[in-house]
């Protein structure tokens, strides 16, 4: 069997590192973009079982790519973990009106963050 395979989405290389080293030594694979735009064409390409998306980056920001999943018959199903500074109540609503299964606030409780990936995941 393969790994499932978690993309990360973050304009911000040390938000990168900090997901990536939490699920270091996991049964994951990690594929990561940088921007919307990017993670849009992985999303594509890639397949991740799992999506861990932040919300301000440039190109394409965090709604615009979880409005394309969505709408995507083929890509819908893939579970998104919105994962941002953005803590406000009407980003969190408009997020999860969006179709985000979850969403957690930076800086991210390693702890709390593996658990949600594992209920997604297995």
């Amino acid at each position: 069997m393969s790994k499932a395979k978690v993309l990360i989405v973050d304009d911000e290389p040390f938000n990168i590192d900090v997901l990536e080293q939490a699920l270091d030594g996991t049964e994951y694979q990690v594929v990561t973009a940088s921007n919307g735009q990017e993670a849009w064409e992985k999303i594509q390409s890639e397949q991740p079982d799992l999506i861990l998306l932040d919300l301000m980056m440039p190109v394409m920001d965090g709604f615009a790519v979880l409005a394309k999943v969505k709408e995507n018959s083929m890509l819908r199903d893939i579970p998104i973990i919105i994962v941002s500074a953005e803590n406000d109540s009407k980003s969190v609503v408009k997020g999860i009106k969006q179709g985000a299964e979850d969403y957690l606030t930076k800086p991210v409780d390693t702890a709390q963050f593996l658990k949600k990936v594992k209920e997604f995941l297995g």
